[in-house]
């Protein structure tokens, strides 16, 4: 049984510095999630613009499977490790800075057209105001 009254432990970050509106990042998603939650280590795309070292970070996990009829599936040209990905645009989640690594080859960043074009689908998948 889960012990509710016992917060999870703050781990230490692996990033040198804090994550910027653009980048990608590898992710290690918890081992313990239920379907249809992400899982694994997976690709990133960071979307909130302030973070901080020991904050929390809006992503929208990547997936390296093909997407043919996933219509919140948006195709990446930038990718992480040069394997096509698709960003899954209605998986907008928060994790802990501490979950992301950055790629052995450095830290790729998302050209601000590209962005501005997933970004238009995160938000079509949201509700509207009235």
């Amino acid at each position: 049984m889960c012990n509710h009254d016992t917060p999870p432990p703050r781990v230490k970050p692996r990033l040198k510095s804090a994550p910027k509106i653009r980048q990608l990042y590898w992710c290690d998603f918890p081992s313990d999630a239920q379907l249809p939650e992400f899982w694994k280590r997976r690709p990133v795309v960071i979307i909130s613009p302030n973070n901080t070292l020991h904050s929390a970070a809006i992503v929208i996990p990547c997936s390296t499977q093909t997407q043919p009829d996933n219509k919140w599936a948006f195709p990446l040209r930038t990718t992480i490790d040069g394997r096509a990905a698709w960003a899954i645009c209605d998986k907008i989640t928060t994790v802990a800075v501490s979950r992301l690594v950055q790629d052995h080859k450095g830290i790729k960043r998302m050209p601000e057209d590209e962005f501005n074009d997933m970004l238009l689908l995160v938000l079509d998948c949201l509700p509207k105001p009235r």
